[in-house]
């Protein structure tokens, strides 16, 4: 009898302890397409555009571009739409507050005018390198002056591509080279309302290779990101994980295949908010030297997590974001 509790006991705490690995992502994803074929509607234009990323109400499209009218080098804009199914039209690049003589790219929209963002003026942790920034949009007085998220996060070298994750009690994504290559950290939300030191996703990168501007699913439990390490179609890739909760390991990253990526280079990759479209930077033929593509996720049996069941609170702040200015400025 002795002998069966001790087993008994033992089983119940190896199921406690496994640590499951979520299997990779098997959503059919649709072929990419230009989100602005022959550039009719101004948002893939010559100049190169990248970066982009919808507002969590899905009626703004936020990309980084060199075109011209900005504050010089890479600026941040915004294009808008009436509904899901409108074409994207009507790009507002940032106020002056927001973008800078420098470059700025890779932003990052959140509910309520929020907004995370990359850029590469003075002032930062490193010299000529890139910094993650915080501002908001506020009723009255607009986009308010950025802030630095500060030296832990940020590094001497670069960092790219904040994705704020609220579940699991909030994490910060993001990739850095300050220890040579690539790689992807994450920061836990700390008690002071900032976030504490990086830790590196060691299941996400690989040695030798770089893993880079990650971007996390609204649930948490999924992650896309670009990579040049083996297994590609050619020079940076999408790449893929996912994991059974906030809680568990990544599964091995897997590629996206030929229907997202291509001989040519595919970076910064973006969720909409409910899963179902994949936006991303290539530089395979079109308008410039980078335009922006999308592709749809196809599968009618991905998670429930995926559907259109944003909650009121979050639609209204996408409302406000957008009523605001969502990017106009002031």
């Amino acid at each position: 009898m002795k002998t069966q509790s001790i087993i008994a006991v033992g089983l119940a705490l190896a199921a406690i302890t496994a640590r499951p690995v979520a299997r990779a992502d098997t959503a059919q994803w649709g072929p990419a397409v230009s989100i602005d074929p022959g550039g009719i509607n101004n948002v893939n234009t010559p100049a190169q555009e990248g970066c982009p990323i919808e507002s969590p109400d899905g009626r703004s499209l936020f990309f980084a571009s060199n075109r011209a009218g900005g504050q010089g080098g890479i600026d941040i804009w915004v294009a808008f739409r009436d509904g899901p199914n409108q074409p994207w039209s009507d790009p507002h690049v940032m106020p002056p507050w927001v973008n800078s003589a420098y470059d700025d790219f890779c932003p990052t929209p959140l509910s309520g005018g929020k907004l995370f963002f990359v850029s590469r003026r003075p002032g930062g942790c490193g010299v000529n390198d890139s910094d993650i920034y915080y501002t908001s949009l506020h009723p009255v007085l607009g986009w308010l002056p950025p802030v630095n998220l500060g030296c832990e996060v940020n590094s001497p070298g670069d960092e790219f591509s904040p994705s704020y994750v609220a579940a699991g009690g909030g994490k910060l994504f993001f990739s850095s080279n300050r220890d040579g290559a690539h790689k992807i950290y994450v920061s836990a939300g700390s008690q002071n309302g900032w976030f504490d030191p990086p830790t590196e996703a060691v299941e996400l990168n690989l040695a030798g290779f770089n893993s880079v501007r990650p971007n996390v699913r609204q649930d948490g439990r999924q992650i896309v990101f670009d990579s040049d390490r083996p297994g590609g179609l050619g020079g940076f890739d999408i790449w893929t994980a996912t994991r059974i909760s906030v809680y568990h390991a990544w599964s091995p990253p897997v590629n996206l295949g030929p229907n997202v990526n291509s001989s040519f280079p595919e970076t910064r990759p973006s969720f909409s908010r409910n899963g179902k479209r994949l936006y991303f930077g290539s530089g395979r033929p079109g308008e410039g030297s980078s335009d922006i593509h999308v592709s749809n996720r196809q599968d009618a049996g991905h998670d429930r997590d995926d559907d259109d069941h944003d909650d009121d609170d979050d639609d209204r702040d996408g409302r406000e974001h957008d009523e605001r200015g969502g990017g106009r400025g002031r």
